[in-house]
């Protein structure tokens, strides 16, 4: 979870100032803000009998009084009719109507383009539909207008920092530090870019400086814990995690009974209960066995998404296993699943990771057909959920996996799950990758078939935190701003000891990680490299 919210942008012609939302689903990130002045209530055409639809032009009484007008009179007149336009524009923008405010924003240029905040208004709104080039266009002529804006520098490195464009974005944070040194949204920005571009010890710094402005900063108190986690500084980081709870995307539980932080509950029920995604709830899961000895033999509730209740069922230790959605038991304390290591003391050196911890199902439906000539099976996963905040980092092009499937030897199993299922029939691909996705139910299912398997090949995803609690040799395709697990630098992680790392050395360079990646399957079959081709 990263939270990113926008810096507050200032205006002399608008003192209401609010932030607009997008009508589908965006990406979380730091949004920038609009200055947004309120729509006035229009007053109300007079009826006519002409059809609605029926286009109405200027009356030739009209077009005589235009003409009569002087040069002067004429540019007041539209520079009245782009601000009512402005006006009505940013009142759908504040209504989430982005297609109508873009077209409200474009409309009142063509009549003024000589109001800056017109063109940073519809930068934010074409950023939230992901038209960045565009976006940040629009930011640098507001800026060749007004070029003192804070605001808007920040808005812009806002942008370029998702183009992946990293340097420019702390050459315009920077630049809004300089024009506004008491605002802590500029010091937090550039933080969240410096930590992208690995600079982690900076990134910290400038979120120390934006809580010494404003203690109370919960998304910048989110991201130092990020940070310190990415860093491998666990004791401060996972305090520091605990803010999670006052994001406004993840309220707490609000249970009557108390939150446990680690004391005996000898003859009473322990409820852990689910939170954030997949692959936390399977990284995180080490810790479940340990709950016994700890609590002097409590009772343990488990509570899992649906998908996960097969699976953690077999885990030592947990006496019942509920889908999160149903009724609960009755139970006498509760701690969500993440803070369990911050109450265990979990330092890199204590990492729970001494062999796997998970168990798949013993299942006769899902075993796997013996492979011609003992081939090495493979199984592979390219994208993970669309609606995860860094999916479009984290997940690669089908394209990248294609080229694997031309090595000799081994036989590719596809445990690709969603809507990116489809790439393989889309490339053409369904003789050469044995698509397992139609079998599998759950991740009890995919346990079942990942313990076939010789080796799993995965981006960032929940296939290789299952993968990893197996105990499976796992080679991870990282971006280059990784999620903090991943740390940074190191192919390995003391969180999976079979994971190998491949990393992005630039942001968006999957070409060099598969071209590791297929060299090092080459090598790991004993095949030669690759001769080049002449033609």
């Amino acid at each position: 979870m990263a939270a990113k919210r926008a810096s507050k942008s200032a205006t002399a012609k608008a003192k209401a100032k609010a932030k607009p939302k997008a009508k589908a689903a965006t990406k979380s990130r730091r949004q920038a803000s609009a200055v947004l002045k309120p729509a006035k209530k229009a007053e109300q055409p007079a009826p006519t009998s002409e059809p609605e639809d029926m286009p109405v032009g200027p009356t030739p009484e009209q077009v005589a009084a235009w003409r009569a007008l002087s040069q002067e009179e004429r540019r007041a007149l539209r520079e009245r009719e782009a601000a009512r336009i402005f006006s009505e524009a940013a009142g759908a923008h504040q209504g989430g109507d982005l297609d109508a405010a873009i077209d409200g924003y474009n409309r009142s240029l063509f009549l003024n383009a000589t109001i800056p905040d017109v063109y940073n208004n519809l930068g934010v709104a074409l950023r939230s539909q992901g038209k960045l080039e565009a976006s940040v266009a629009c930011y640098r002529r507001s800026l060749v207008l007004r070029p003192g804006s804070a605001s808007v520098y920040s808005n812009m490195g806002n942008a370029l920092r998702e183009m992946g464009r990293l340097q420019t974005s702390v050459a315009a944070h920077q630049q809004a530090i300089k024009l506004a040194p008491a605002n802590p949204e500029a010091y937090y920005n550039l933080g969240l870019t410096l930590r992208d571009l690995g600079q982690v010890d900076q990134a910290l710094a400038c979120f120390g400086k934006t809580i010494s402005l404003r203690a109370d900063h919960v998304d910048c108190h989110w991201d130092r814990a990020l940070t310190l986690l990415t860093k491998g500084d666990y004791g401060p980081g996972f305090t520091e995690y605990e803010w999670r709870w006052r994001l406004d995307r993840s309220p707490p539980r609000g249970y009557s009974q108390p939150e446990w932080v680690g004391e005996a509950l000898k003859g009473k029920t322990l409820l852990v209960h689910q939170e954030q995604g997949f692959g936390d709830m399977l990284q995180f899961a080490r810790y479940l066995p340990m709950l016994k000895e700890r609590t002097g033999g409590a009772t343990i509730v488990l509570e899992v998404q649906p998908e996960l209740a097969r699976l953690f069922s077999g885990i030592q230790g947990v006496d019942k296993v509920i889908d999160r959605g149903a009724s609960l038991p009755k139970f006498d304390a509760y701690v969500p699943m993440m803070s369990l290591a911050r109450i265990f003391g979990t330092t890199l050196e204590t990492i729970p990771s001494d062999g796997a911890y998970l168990k798949a199902p013993e299942m006769e439906t899902l075993k796997l057909p013996p492979s011609l000539d003992k081939q090495f099976r493979v199984g592979i996963a390219w994208a993970g959920r669309p609606t995860h905040k860094n999916d479009a980092n984290r997940s690669c092009d089908f394209t990248q996996f294609v080229e694997l499937l031309g090595i000799p030897g081994i036989t590719v199993y596809s445990l690709q799950k969603g809507p990116r299922e489809a790439d393989i029939k889309t490339f053409g691909c369904e003789g050469l990758i044995m698509n397992l996705a139609p079998r599998l139910r759950d991740f009890a299912d995919t346990a079942a078939v990942l313990e076939q398997l010789d080796l799993v090949i995965t981006v960032d995803t929940a296939v290789g935190h299952l993968a990893g609690a197996l105990g499976k040799p796992t080679w991870v395709a990282v971006p280059f701003a990784p999620d903090w697990r991943w740390q940074l630098d190191a192919d390995t992680t003391p969180w999976y000891p079979k994971h190998r790392l491949f990393r992005q050395a630039e942001p968006g360079g999957w070409n060099g990680v598969f071209s590791g990646i297929r060299k090092a399957l080459r090598e790991e079959l004993g095949l030669k490299p690759v001769s080049p081709v002449v033609i």
